[in-house]
């Protein structure tokens, strides 16, 4: 399919649909945060967030007749992929945050764009086009400025080394995903995906050794909401978007996420923006337009 040239009715409902996705992805912050405040350890909220997930998701489909028919192949792929790289992606942010501080786990995985426009560009030959060039260095520019702070000595070369990993299996979930999901329904395709995501954490949980489901009732709460809104709802919306819109210029758009991350943690956990991440938001969301301009000339080509 070609991604680039994207009718703008298409374009429209892919953005809209992605944003969802940021926006339910992003909540997850604060889903997280007040889940550990109630005694949640970190190997059991991922783990109960894609088993949860998967479980409602199962049912859902499986009370309305809505799985869509999948080959044994197909399915084992996708479940696969969920299994792999939703682990190592789960369990090396988690690990890189205990060497590595915040701020820069979030600045090194803020190169996700350019790490799937460039395996877009160099497996699948996607031309990227100029406006797609200029919003990516926008967004990653934005994002530099949003997360940026001098060292002080805090920094590990083994975090800095595991979030790197991070980024490239998060590129290789992404674009292997759009490679194995295409023509299955993001439904059908999320679900199998997040059961083997569940497996593949569940497993870490049983090997770190934190299975303990003793913390407070509140914490169910925060977990639900993490395993419904930032699993199930962001996952689907996930893939959706980028069936829609192709993964690379999903990537730009879903930059979003990240400065919607700031903002919460800003209007409900009390910190602060700098002058320089406000600005750092502006160049993300001047990225996010410029990934859906498309020259007047190509417009007016495909309408003749």
């Amino acid at each position: 399919m070609d991604y680039v040239n994207l009718p703008a009715a298409q374009l429209r409902k892919g953005t809209i649909i992605k944003i969802i996705s940021c926006l339910a992805l992003g909540s997850a912050v604060i889903f997280i945060r007040f889940a550990y405040a109630a005694g949640v350890t970190p190997g059991m909220a991922i783990f109960l967030r894609f088993f949860i997930a998967g479980l409602m998701m199962a049912v859902f489909l499986t009370l309305t007749g809505r799985w869509a028919q999948v080959s044994l192949r197909q399915a084992a792929i996708i479940f696969g992929l969920g299994f792999v790289c939703y682990t190592l992606m789960g369990t090396t942010w988690f690990v890189a945050l205990s060497f590595t501080p915040a701020w820069l786990v979030s600045l090194i995985g803020a190169l996700h764009p350019l790490t799937i426009n460039l395996g877009s560009w160099l497996f699948f030959r996607e031309r990227i086009p100029p406006q797609q060039i200029v919003a990516l260095a926008a967004v990653l520019g934005g994002s530099l400025l949003l997360f940026w702070q001098p060292f002080e000595g805090a920094a590990t070369w083994t975090g800095i080394i595991l979030m790197i990993f991070n980024v490239m299996v998060v590129a290789v979930y992404i674009l292997a995903g759009q490679r194995w999901m295409r023509g299955v329904p993001p439904m059908t395709s999320s679900t199998i995906t997040i059961w083997g995501a569940a497996l593949g954490t569940g497993l870490y949980a049983l090997a770190v050794g934190e299975t303990s489901l003793e913390f407070a009732p509140a914490g169910w709460f925060w977990i639900f909401c993490f395993a419904v809104v930032s699993t199930a709802l962001g996952v689907i919306t996930l893939w959706a978007s980028i069936e829609l819109l192709g993964a690379s210029r999903a990537s730009i758009i879903g930059s979003f996420e990240v400065l919607y991350s700031v903002l919460l943690a800003v209007l409900i956990l009390g910190e602060s923006m700098s002058p320089l991440q406000v600005a750092g938001g502006g160049f993300i969301l001047v990225g996010m337009f410029l990934v859906q301009w498309q020259p007047r000339r190509l417009a007016l080509r495909r309408a003749g």
